[in-house]
């Protein structure tokens, strides 16, 4: 009971936080002040229905990290930290692509998404201090080399780029690259590359004697419903929105654990070659 009124603390405070920044930064907004508002804020009003989405997004993203700390190791500031650092980038270059989509300033997008990605580190930080224990477990050592980063970062960008982009051309996935080729072209690439980081700083996390099962835990628990929480914002607050929303996470989700499922098997054929 005393470890859930943490959690719950941890949250809220975070949203608190959060919501402060948001104020704080309200002349860089990207919300619009007439629009085609959804039926949530029609029937409790904008800021209410922002408060709702924050409570289920963040809370979520807690829920997540409560099921699997136990798979981190080190010590637990250290684990809540790069769980908060991973899911922030996530939500910090998901903002920027509203640059491509609705024509919205860089630094509007950037100082935004920087509003929820700075809480989610901090809430990272403070459950892995608060609610967690050092985990000192050995695993087996892995080579600390270039090529340890390097190659799933490449990996995660290249299948990202390519599969989304095959996704823009056939207008299933909606986006900027016939009016923002050049932003499009750089936001995907980048996206696959905080999706390769996230990969590095969790990858554990899911780990399994199955290649399969980690690559399907990884894609649609630590990365599919993270996004899910971010992208749920635009149906939260805009109408007709909710379909392009879960296209876009389903895509996205299988992107990620084709990606997983490439390095697992990559690095099977790297030991056996050894």
């Amino acid at each position: 009971m005393r470890q859930k009124i943490k959690y719950v603390f941890i949250v809220f405070f975070s949203i608190i936080l959060a919501m402060i920044f948001h104020i704080i930064a309200q002349n860089y907004s990207t919300t619009p002040k007439v629009a085609n508002w959804s039926f949530l804020v029609n029937k409790i009003g904008l800021v209410p229905t922002i408060i709702l989405w924050y409570v289920i997004a963040y809370g979520s993203i807690s829920y997540i990290f409560y099921r699997y700390e136990n798979k981190f190791t080190g010590l637990k500031s250290i684990k809540g930290l790069r769980y908060g650092i991973a899911i922030g980038i996530l939500w910090l270059c998901g903002m920027l692509e509203g640059v491509s989509l609705y024509g919205n300033p860089v630094i509007n997008e950037f100082v935004t998404g920087l509003c929820d990605a700075v809480p989610i580190v901090l809430m990272g930080l403070l459950l892995g201090i608060f609610t967690t224990k050092n985990n000192y477990v050995e695993n087996k050592k892995e080579s600390a080399n270039l090529g340890n980063i390097l190659v799933p970062i490449f990996v995660f960008s290249i299948i990202f780029l390519i599969g989304r982009y095959f996704f823009y051309f056939t207008n299933i996935i909606k986006s900027g690259y016939q009016t923002s080729k050049y932003f499009t072209f750089c936001w995907t690439l980048l996206m696959g590359t905080c999706i390769g980081i996230t990969y590095i700083l969790l990858r554990k996390s899911t780990k399994s004697p199955s290649q399969i099962i980690s690559s399907l835990k990884f894609g649609i628990i630590i990365f599919g419903a993270n996004w899910l929480v971010f992208t749920a914002f635009m149906p939260f607050i805009f109408k007709d929105l909710l379909s392009a929303c879960i296209i876009r996470v389903i895509v996205d989700t299988l992107l990620v654990i084709l990606s997983y499922y490439v390095l697992e098997v990559l690095g099977k054929l790297i030991v056996k070659e050894k």
